[in-house]
């Protein structure tokens, strides 16, 4: 059956919703919206923070027996040098250590430290010693380049495809960077374009999901990207290809659940 839950999120009531976004923002390092903060995605670690209607509401959990710290959201790291990364990071900017890095061999090792937020909120980050730890490059695409003419136009383009937001902070002078739902960066990058022609053909850079492919067809169209070959039907999935003013080309394909 083909995947139908993308991602999740952990929803904590605050006693300060300002303060505690201002906290995620500044120390923990999360993108932060009028709808969640997250880092590295909605795939990522991703919360909802909710203004509690009184400060009493607000619970963390408790230690499990034998422990002197209860935990409230858990995030997996892959390797013990990202996790040290991280705790370097979170330390300089000021981040509450409610545990220092500790080692249990019974884990695989594993190893584990725990930050605290405004409200005694704790967020466990962890992770063993994986068997990549040899490679120094991720096994993940954290971005992908397209190359534009006219930015603004393009910038305007694709946050209407994907119903993104265009922000003001994701603007850095030739490059424009959309922080999709499951972590990656759209980057599109104007540089030097501005008298380059049009490819003719090219390959399909990447590929976006949709539940209705006619709807998604239409969408495409009006919005003014031109449709390549039209929409294939097949028993698993439909797809069709879509061109920008630029020639990028992208997927769009929608999986038939049940199949």
């Amino acid at each position: 059956m083909p995947k139908q839950i993308s991602s999740s999120l952990t929803v904590l009531s605050v006693s300060d919703l300002a303060r505690s976004r201002q906290y995620y923002r500044d120390v923990l390092g999360f993108d932060v919206t009028d709808w969640w903060a997250e880092r590295d995605g909605l795939t990522g670690l991703a919360l909802k923070l909710h203004q509690a209607p009184d400060p009493s509401a607000v619970h963390p959990n408790p230690p499990e027996p034998g422990s002197d710290l209860g935990i409230d959201v858990s995030a997996y790291v892959d390797t013990w040098a990202a996790l040290d990364s991280l705790y370097e990071e979170f330390k300089s900017k000021g981040a509450m250590i409610a545990q220092e890095p500790v080692i249990y061999a019974e884990g695989g090792p594993w190893k584990e430290f725990v930050i605290a937020d405004p409200d005694g909120y704790h967020l466990a980050f962890g992770g063993i010693d994986g068997s990549r730890a040899h490679c120094s490059i991720d096994p993940h695409i954290q971005s992908t380049f397209l190359w534009v003419r006219h930015l603004n136009r393009a910038v305007e383009r694709y946050s209407k495809l994907m119903g993104l937001e265009i922000r003001e902070q994701d603007r850095y002078d030739h490059l424009h960077v959309f922080h999709l739902d499951n972590g990656t960066g759209l980057i599109l990058d104007s540089n030097g374009m501005d008298n380059m022609p049009i490819t003719e053909r090219g390959p399909v850079l990447f590929k976006l999901s949709t539940y209705d492919i006619d709807q998604a067809a239409k969408e495409a169209q009006e919005i003014g990207f031109e449709i390549v070959y039209g929409i294939q039907r097949l028993p698993v999935v439909s797809f069709f290809n879509i061109r920008d003013e630029d020639g990028n080309i992208v997927m769009i394909c929608q999986d038939h659940v049940g199949v």
